[in-house]
C-alpha cells in the first residue's frame, strides 16, 4: 500500500498562506515513487505577503532550487490538482506530516481561500508526531540523548521536533532541519518508518 508524507510552509500561523508546499509517496518498504516540491506564486510575487513568512530568508535558497528545477513554481490550483493526480495515479489511502493538525490546517485554509478542492479529503490523515511520541521520545535512550546535547524546550521538557527526532534516529546531533517542503517530507518519513 502507497502512502504519502507532506509538508507546508506558510506565512503565518493564523492566516496561513502556504508559500511551500511538497510531499513524497513511498510505498510500503519505503522506496520513494514520486517526490515533488512547489513554490506557490500567488504568495511567493506578493512580496510583503512573503516577507511576513518566518522564514522568509529561505528566499535565495528558493531560486537556487528552481533554477536547478528541484522545485516548480506553480499556482495553488495547479498544485492540488497535481496532489490529487499522485494520489490517484498511486492509489494512496493514507497521508502523514509532522504535527498533521497544522498542515491539514493549512491545505483547508489555502484551499478555502483559492477555492480550490482539497485533495486531501480523499485520504486519511495521519500524525507522525503522534507515532514519535510512542515510539521515540518517551524512551529512556531519547531522553539520555536529550540531556547528552541539552535539547529541551523553554519550559525544561525534551524537544519532540521532527528536528531533534532525526536527530536521535541517525544519532546525528548536528543534523539542522531545512524548514523547506519537500526536505522535510523526507525526515519525517524517516521517522515514520523509524517508528
Amino acid at each position: 500500500m502507497n502512502f504519502i508524507v507532506l509538508d507546508t510552509e506558510t506565512t503565518d500561523l493564523m492566516k496561513c498562506f502556504c508559500y511551500d508546499c511538497g510531499w513524497i509517496i513511498l510505498d510500503d518498504g519505503g522506496t520513494v515513487l514520486k517526490r515533488r516540491h512547489f513554490v506557490i506564486e500567488q504568495v511567493w510575487h506578493n512580496l510583503p505577503l512573503f516577507e511576513s513568512a518566518y522564514y522568509k530568508d529561505k528566499r535565495p535558497l528558493y531560486v537556487q532550487l528552481m533554477r536547478k528545477h528541484e522545485a516548480v513554481m506553480d499556482k495553488w490550483g495547479y498544485v492540488m490538482r497535481q496532489l490529487a493526480s499522485d494520489i490517484r495515479k498511486y492509489e494512496v489511502q493514507d497521508a502523514y506530516a509532522y504535527n498533521s493538525e497544522f498542515d491539514d490546517k493549512v491545505f483547508t485554509w489555502n484551499c478555502d481561500w483559492f477555492k480550490t478542492n482539497n485533495p486531501l479529503d480523499t485520504v486519511a490523515i495521519h500524525d507522525i508526531w503522534g507515532y514519535a511520541c510512542e515510539f521515540i521520545t518517551s524512551k529512556l535512550e531519547y531522553q539520555a540523548f536529550c540531556e547528552k546535547y541539552e535539547r529541551f524546550t523553554d519550559t525544561g521538557n525534551y524537544k519532540q521536533s521532527a528536528e531533534v527526532v532525526y536527530q536521535f534516529i541517525m544519532n546525528n546531533p548536528d543534523f539542522i532541519e531545512q524548514h523547506m517542503g519537500v526536505m522535510d517530507s523526507d525526515i519525517e518519513s524517516s521517522i515514520l518508518l523509524h517508528c
